[in-house]
């Protein structure tokens, strides 16, 4: 009879878990707290055009790279699969000049040497950098025939040039970088990228990917990769359970001999998940692909089981920001080509928050395909990065004051509109708001802490924390999530699904007593006198 894996969750780390557990022989069920499965990997439909959530490149487009490999074995990409390839990384505008990450290293170099000559240093060592971690990622799956496993490969890239040259900026966080630049533009460049918090060094990697055509995006964005996970899953014989929220983890102490003792045999063992419509089910092993904190202060209460690592960050909060984010999408009665693929532009001052922006984000969606909109229509989205206490404004409104929680969102929705039109007269009139979502949204929906869809930012001086899939003092209890494991987003994610079928297959192999009470795990045992399998 096949054991049983349940899993709570089911976002990317649930679905790939999924995958691989009945590839294993195994016989898995998702458990999804919405109606749709997916997490933050999603999308939805407002008055027939497209909102995507998530998607704005993905690491492994690249044929024969090894994420490039897991996608296909997940059914993410096939023959079939479009990828879309768009000129430039991001694009952001000051004063009047703009400032492009150009497929074309070369070009980005020409154009920023051009703006700025008196920053010619620093964008020379940029530049070189991303070249050289361009070339390494061109030629990964060379590379790899040489090594068994992604983390080996990955020892090995440590070896190249990229090291030497990476470790000039070690220690600069994206803020501070910019700050070594004398041009406004470059600056602001560096800045609208992300959270200022990241590591410099976090931007040279995506632009190496990027410019070698590693993170491109597929035709569909996020609602195909959700949709093609899910029909992996089920094709495999997967089962999925919606609207189906866990409550608890119920927690038994199991008996076991003297000898097992000895060789640190856990204890502890789930005994079944209470859900919040009463209903209860027990499996052999459960894994808990959602939100880490989320597992240790809603579904496992006792402290002891808690990592060491997840301790050390929520205690170190300064040290581990996490961010979030507010968004609005618009509806657009033409294709927006002015911007080309996205743009940050300066804006007149909007409150989203307890923040005051001064710049808009703007990325245009049509490349993603014609499901995004009606024929000579498009969408477009600004995404403005918000933390704890943006988070804490939202939660503390929308319980207290639900009317007024819509009307700010619309108030911040409506004042972007002003600022893109006053940017770019020519849509006046012609741009609708769609829909806006808060860090909130994201609490509620997929219980993220803090709102936080991202893993905890690895800035330039915390630890690179890479957390176990395995929970302390418990023998049939897992994890799965991109914030298991640096740098986390999709990949990862799909990563963490696939090591913890391995780890519950590991713990599958024969427990084999010896003389002194120790125990090891072997796939075979052979008699010293015969040579034959015992």
């Amino acid at each position: 009879m096949k054991k049983t894996i349940a899993i709570i969750g089911g976002g990317v780390s649930g679905l790939s878990a999924g995958i691989y557990g009945q590839r294993a022989g195994y016989e898995t069920t998702v458990y999804e707290k919405n109606s749709v499965p997916g997490g933050s990997l999603s999308g939805w439909y407002r008055n027939g055009f497209a909102i995507d959530n998530c998607l704005h490149w993905l690491t492994g487009t690249s044929e024969g790279t090894p994420t490039n490999l897991m996608w296909k074995e997940l059914g993410v990409l096939n023959e079939e699969s479009k990828i879309v390839e768009r000129p430039y990384l991001i694009s952001s505008e000051t004063d009047g000049v703009r400032v492009t990450l150009w497929r074309d290293v070369e070009r980005t170099r020409q154009e920023m040497l051009k703006l700025s000559p008196e920053d010619a240093t620093e964008i020379n060592l940029f530049l070189d950098c991303v070249n050289v971690a361009t070339d390494i990622t061109a030629n990964l799956s060379h590379i790899m025939k040489l090594a068994k496993t992604v983390s080996e490969a990955e020892t090995v890239l440590s070896h190249f040039d990229f090291a030497r040259r990476a470790v000039l900026f070690a220690g600069l966080d994206i803020e501070h970088w910019a700050q070594k630049f004398k041009s406004r533009a470059i600056q602001n460049l560096l800045l609208d990228f992300s959270a200022k918090e990241y590591e410099s060094y976090w931007l040279i990697v995506v632009y190496s990917f990027f410019a070698c055509g590693n993170a491109d995006i597929l035709e569909g964005g996020s609602i195909k990769i959700a949709d093609n996970l899910i029909k992996t899953y089920l094709e495999e014989g997967g089962r999925i359970v919606s609207n189906m929220p866990a409550k608890q983890i119920s927690i038994k102490k199991r008996k076991i001999p003297k000898i097992e003792k000895k060789a640190k045999i856990k204890t502890k063992y789930a005994e079944k998940i209470l859900f919040e419509n009463g209903e209860e089910i027990s499996a052999d092993y459960i894994i808990c692909a959602c939100d880490i904190k989320y597992v240790f202060s809603k579904l496992i209460r006792k402290k002891e089981h808690k990592t060491k690592i997840m301790r050390y960050v929520f205690r170190h909060k300064k040290d581990f920001p996490m961010y979030s984010s507010f968004q609005a999408a618009f509806s657009v009665d033409g294709l927006f080509e002015e911007i080309g693929d996205s743009l940050g532009f300066e804006c007149e001052p909007i409150e989203v928050g307890m923040q005051r922006i001064n710049r808009i984000y703007l990325k245009n969606y049509r490349a993603y395909g014609d499901y995004i909109a009606p024929e000579g229509k498009t969408v477009v989205q600004c995404m403005v990065i918000q933390y704890n206490k943006d988070f804490r404004f939202w939660r503390r409104l929308k319980k207290t004051n639900e009317t007024r929680y819509k009307e700010i969102k619309t108030n911040i929705a409506n004042a972007m509109v002003s600022e893109i039109v006053r940017k770019f007269p020519k849509y006046d009139g012609k741009i609708k708001v769609l829909d806006t979502w808060t860090p909130y949204t994201y609490a509620k929906r997929n219980n993220d802490t803090n709102g936080a869809y991202m893993r905890f930012i690895t800035t330039a001086f915390s630890r690179k924390a890479n957390i176990s899939c395995e929970v302390k003092g418990m023998d049939n209890v897992f994890l799965a999530s991109h914030c298991l494991r640096y740098p986390g987003g999709l990949p990862m994610a799909a990563v963490s699904g696939k090591t913890v079928i391995d780890v519950i297959q590991e713990k599958e192999k024969p427990l084999i007593p010896f003389v002194g009470g120790l125990v090891e795990k072997v796939t075979e045992v052979v008699d010293k006198k015969t040579g034959k399998e015992a």
